[in-house]
């Protein structure tokens, strides 16, 4: 059987109007019935893989959910009906939704014939998961992570048939504790671990997952990363969830749990931070920044009682203390930067993503590609690991950064006046693509890169000044003790978590991750339409004209 070719074909009632529906191999058409024939002019049809599930039902009452369908009621006889429920993406927009068609028919005999063969197609997906491990933070954001769920995520795993099992973490660090912790034979009854909150909470998720078979050698300069047998899903509930925006397009909930339970997948590289005696320090999957958005989210930690607003106020705070750290920083990429911003995410295909060859999967290679140094003092230097996407800035900090080639896009603030820096700020809210025109912005594509701060080893006048977080000894990157050092250095920002080792290495490390996401759109991304002409059942003329598809 050929793969326009129709299994079945019927005539059903939809809104109590007569309707022809096939059954293709690939998808589920419909149009209505009009005098000599159908009304071509309202084709609709829907992938087999966007649909969530299939049954029959006696009557159907609209949800109040806002994530269910609500629309496609008939008052009147057929008593019952097979009600399917599907992906649908909104017209221009990123943003996916559920909906509802609701074919009825009085023979039973026909509902059951067709209700089990839909069913059958739907158990051929063998991709989409099956049972979840949901770790939700319930302190994140606006603290919506619980709303979230019961209002979102439950609706739509329900719909999919997925089941799931949530927990709900305490304490920073905790979702890394869990999968760590956990035995390997309970961990693979999991196909996706599921992290409900903000960039913090997902960075958590992969450092518990990678962390498990971390393997480092004698001397901890050679990190072997191996990639992580279970995938990741990132349901946005934080504060600025980029790296939920940054694949999905968009910080909407229910759009990423829809993609979570159609069962697509894109590979996603990881960052990491190393210092010279205990390797591998951090993970991390948005960004890490140096100088101006370190000490933001330093000030913000003392004022977490104001809520997301405390960024705002602290950011503010940060640039009319306007501070510049001096430095060098060493690059290694060997590949000129981009000149057109990055499209991959959001279910567009991506040929530098699908060329990446998997640089640093199991091993760093530190003789390839030349170095790189660049001097100076510096407002803000940040190491992208995606595009960085958000609310705030719908095109991200980096725009040109791509979510799975291999390298960094390296952001360079240099000193500039407050005037100046606040036109990078405003550019980066807006278009961050002209932020690149400014003079004392600079942007590298890097595979690795070492930071060293000026003055990192003069002593300190209170020898209590610097206290370690995320470190595991309070000996810096540059081999000196933290405790006798001068307070002439900012700290790290690793995706939302403060990480005080001023001087560090960071490396990339491709596809180690598969994050639950959406393929390339017209491939993997479908949505209702009017159908095109070549998926015009057989012995049947086509339009004398066009259909538009959106």
């Amino acid at each position: 059987m050929g793969k326009h070719d129709s299994i079945l074909k019927e005539t059903f009632s939809i809104n109590d109007k007569s309707h022809t529906v096939w059954l293709f191999t690939h998808q589920l058409t419909w149009c209505p019935q009009k005098s000599g024939g159908e009304d071509m002019s309202e084709w609709m049809s829907v992938k087999i893989e966007d649909i969530f599930s299939v049954e029959i039902e006696d009557g159907f009452q609209a949800s109040s959910n806002c994530c269910l369908p609500t629309t496609t009621s008939a008052a009147s006889p057929p008593s019952q009906n097979i009600m399917v429920y599907y992906a649908q993406r909104k017209k221009n927009s990123d943003i996916w939704e559920c909906e509802g068609v609701k074919l009825g028919h009085t023979d039973s005999n026909v509902m059951n014939s067709w209700t089990s063969t839909i069913q059958s197609a739907l158990n051929d997906l063998k991709h989409r998961p099956k049972n979840l491990l949901v770790l939700l933070n319930p302190f994140g954001g606006k603290r919506r992570g619980k709303n979230i769920f019961q209002d979102c995520i439950k609706p739509i795993l329900e719909l999919g048939g997925v089941t799931w099992t949530l927990i709900n973490t305490q304490y920073q660090n905790h979702a890394s504790e869990i999968l760590i912790s956990m035995s390997q034979d309970k961990l693979l009854e999991y196909d996706v671990v599921v992290a409900v909150g903000g960039d913090g909470t997902a960075c958590e998720v992969v450092t518990g997952l990678l962390r498990r078979s971390l393997e480092t050698s004698a001397s901890n300069q050679d990190t072997i990363l191996q990639p992580s047998q279970l995938k990741i899903a990132v349901i946005p509930a934080g504060s600025s969830n980029a790296l939920a925006y940054s694949v999905h397009g968009t910080a909407d909930p229910c759009t990423a749990v829809i993609h979570l339970v159609l069962g697509g997948s894109v590979p996603l590289d990881v960052g990491a931070l190393h210092d010279s005696h205990s390797g591998v320090e951090r993970f991390f999957v948005t960004q890490v920044s140096y100088g101006h958005l370190a000490d933001t989210l330093k000030k913000s930690d003392k004022l977490r009682w104001m809520g997301p607003r405390r960024y705002d106020y602290a950011g503010l705070c940060k640039f009319l203390n306007h501070k510049a750290y001096e430095g060098t920083l060493e690059v290694r990429g060997g590949e000129d930067v981009r000149k057109t911003p990055s499209e991959c995410g959001a279910g567009n295909t991506c040929e530098d993503c699908s060329s990446s060859r998997g640089f640093l999967s199991n091993k760093t290679e530190p003789t390839q590609n030349e170095w790189k140094k660049v001097e100076g003092c510096f407002l803000n230097i940040s190491v992208a690991n995606i595009s960085c996407r958000c609310t705030l800035s719908p095109r991200g900090m980096a725009p040109f950064a791509h979510i799975s080639d291999g390298h960094f896009e390296v952001v360079v603030v240099r000193k500039a006046s407050r005037l100046n820096h606040l036109q990078y700020l405003l550019r980066t809210a807006g278009d961050s693509r002209t932020v690149f025109q400014l003079p004392f912005v600079e942007r590298y594509r890097a595979k690795e890169l070492i930071f060293t701060p000026v003055a990192c080893c003069a002593p300190a006048e209170n020898t209590n000044e610097i206290g370690i977080l995320g470190s595991s000894s309070s000996v810096l990157a540059c081999g000196c003790d933290a405790r006798q050092q001068k307070k002439s250095h900012s700290y790290w920002n690793c995706d939302g978590e403060l990480f005080r080792q001023p001087a560090v290495r960071v490396t990339v490390h491709s596809n180690l991750i598969r994050i639950m996401a959406r393929a390339a759109i017209g491939t993997d991304s479908p949505q209702i339409s009017p159908a095109p002409l070549q998926m015009i059942p057989p012995n049947m003329e086509p339009l004398p004209i066009d259909i538009p598809i959106n």
